[in-house]
C-alpha cells in the first residue's frame, strides 16, 4: 500500500509559514518606516514652530520700541484715557526684519476695556502684535502670536518726573481726607501719577481717605513727588500769591475781566459764571472763602486765598490754588471735567504750612484729569513776572497721550500667546 509522505506537508507548511512571517516582517518595516517619516515631520514642525515662536517672543520683548518708532501712525492720541472707545482699526503690519529663520512682523491696536474690575473706570488699553512667520512657496507654514498690553507703570513707589498731579498736596501737614464714594467722581493723572504729596506721610494719609473698592478710579495711583516751585516754599507761595492779587486788582481797575478777575472779600457763586475761555483765559484771585454753585465754567487760573467749595457741575480748564487748606465737593449734580491740576495748600503767610484737607460733604461727580496743555493755558494768563515764579514742569506737546508723555514710565504689563489675535474685533488679521 502506498503511504503519502509527511516531509512533503511538513514542508509546504514551513513554505506558508516563512511567507506569513515576511509578510509581517514587511508590513511591520513599512509601518516603521512610515512612523518615523512621521515622527521626522512632526519634529520637523516643532522645530518650525519653536522656531517663529522665540521670532514672536523677540517681537514682544521690544513692543516697547516698537511704540516709540511707529506711534504717530496710530489712529489717534488718546488711547489709555477714561471712555475711550478705541480703534476702529488696527494699524497695518510693519516688517521688522527676521529673527533666525523667521519673519517678523508687527502692529498695534487700541481696544476699549468693556469689563473693568473692582469698581474701575473703563479705558482704552494698548496693545502690540508680534507675529513670527515661515513661508515656503509662497505659503505660510509656520506661525506664532504674542500680545503685550502696554501700560503706565512705576516700580519705585515715587512719581518719576517733578510737579503736582492732577490733585495736589505739596506739604507734608496731613489734615482730613474724607474722598468721596460716588464711582461718577474720577481722578486721572494721564500718564503719571492721579495724586501727589509732598512727602510719603501725606501720600499715606491720602490713601487712608480712598475707600478701598474706590481706588481704581484714581488712574496713576498716589504717589510722592517734589511738587516743584513755588509749592515747596511758604515764602515763594506768598510771593505768588501777592504777585497775582496784584494784577487780578490791575485787570479789575482797567475792565478787561470777563466775570470779574479780583475779589478782597468771601464769595459765593451761583447760576452759570464765566472765568475765562480757552480763546481768552483769565486769573481770577479771591481773597477769602470761594463757595461755586451752579454751572461755573473758566479757563486759566482760579486762585483762592480760603477754603474753596464746588458744587454743582464745575468746568474749568488751568490751575485752581487753595490756600486755606481745604477743598471741598458738595451735592451737585453728575459731570464737571477739571482739566489742569488743583493745588491744595494751607499757607497762611506766615511762614509755614498749614495742615490740607480734602472733604466730601455729598456730592463725588465729575472727573479731575491732569492736563499739560491747559496748564500752560493757564500761565500764558499770567504777567511776565508771575510766569517767571510758577510754569508747568512738563511738555505741552506729548501731553495728550497717556502712553507718549511722562512722568510714567512706560511697561509690558502682561503678555499671552494669542491664537485669534482679537479677531473678534479685526477680523482673521489678514
Amino acid at each position: 500500500m502506498f503511504m503519502p509522505s509527511h516531509h512533503v506537508n511538513q514542508r509546504g507548511v514551513a513554505i506558508l509559514l516563512s511567507l506569513l512571517i515576511l509578510l509581517v516582517l514587511t508590513l511591520l518595516g513599512i509601518s516603521s518606516f512610515h512612523n518615523s517619516h512621521i515622527q521626522e515631520r512632526s519634529a520637523g514642525n516643532m522645530r518650525l514652530q519653536s522656531v517663529v515662536f522665540e521670532a514672536a517672543a523677540a517681537g514682544a520683548a521690544s513692543a516697547i520700541n516698537y511704540f516709540d518708532s511707529y506711534k504717530d501712525i496710530g489712529p489717534d492720541e488718546l488711547c489709555g484715557t477714561l471712555g475711550h472707545e478705541g480703534w476702529d482699526d488696527p494699524t497695518e503690519w510693519i516688517e521688522m526684519g527676521t529673527v533666525g529663520q523667521a519673519s517678523l512682523k508687527q502692529r498695534m491696536y487700541c481696544l476699549a476695556d468693556e469689563y473693568p474690575e473692582g469698581g474701575r473706570p473703563a479705558r482704552s488699553q494698548l496693545f502690540v502684535l508680534s507675529r513670527g512667520e515661515i513661508s515656503s512657496g509662497g505659503q505660510v507654514v509656520a506661525q506664532r502670536d504674542i500680545e503685550v498690553r502696554l501700560d503706565i507703570g512705576n516700580t519705585t513707589g515715587v512719581a518719576m518726573g517733578d510737579g503736582c498731579g492732577a490733585l495736589c498736596f505739596p506739604s507734608c501737614n496731613p489734615g482730613t481726607f474724607d474722598f468721596p464714594t460716588s464711582n461718577s467722581f474720577q481722578v486721572d493723572g494721564a500718564g503719571g501719577p492721579a495724586i501727589t504729596g509732598g512727602c510719603q506721610g501725606m501720600t499715606d494719609e491720602v490713601l487712608d481717605g480712598i475707600r478701598n473698592n474706590r481706588i481704581g478710579n484714581y488712574i496713576g495711583g498716589v504717589l510722592t513727588n517734589d511738587p516743584g516751585s513755588p509749592w515747596d516754599d511758604p515764602a515763594l507761595v506768598e510771593e505768588f500769591r501777592a504777585n497775582i492779587a496784584a494784577a487780578t486788582q490791575s485787570a479789575q481797575a482797567a475792565g478787561t475781566c470777563m466775570t470779574y478777575c479780583y475779589r478782597a472779600s468771601s464769595v459765593f457763586e451761583a447760576g452759570s459764571p464765566v472765568f475765562g475761555t480757552v480763546a481768552d483765559p483769565q486769573v481770577t484771585y479771591i481773597e477769602g472763602n470761594a463757595w461755586m454753585g451752579g454751572n461755573v465754567s473758566g479757563a486759566g487760573i482760579m486762585f483762592v486765598n480760603g477754603n474753596l467749595s464746588w458744587a454743582g457741575t464745575p468746568n474749568f480748564k488751568g490751575l485752581i490754588v487753595t490756600l486755606g487748606g481745604t477743598y471741598t465737593i458738595s451735592g451737585g449734580g453728575t459731570g464737571g471735567d477739571h482739566a489742569g491740576s488743583v493745588v491744595i495748600l494751607n499757607a497762611p503767610g506766615n511762614g509755614a504750612f498749614g495742615d490740607s484737607n480734602f472733604e466730601d460733604s455729598g456730592g463725588g461727580t465729575g472727573l479731575y484729569k491732569f492736563d499739560c496743555a491747559s496748564l500752560w493755558l493757564a500761565h500764558g494768563a499770567l504777567d511776565a513776572e508771575g510766569q517767571g515764579m510758577w510754569a508747568p514742569e512738563c511738555d505741552a506737546d506729548g501731553a495728550e497721550s497717556p502712553y507718549e508723555a511722562g512722568p510714567g514710565e512706560l511697561i509690558i504689563a502682561s503678555w499671552r500667546e494669542n491664537i485669534g489675535w482679537r479677531e473678534e474685533f479685526f477680523g482673521s488679521g489678514e
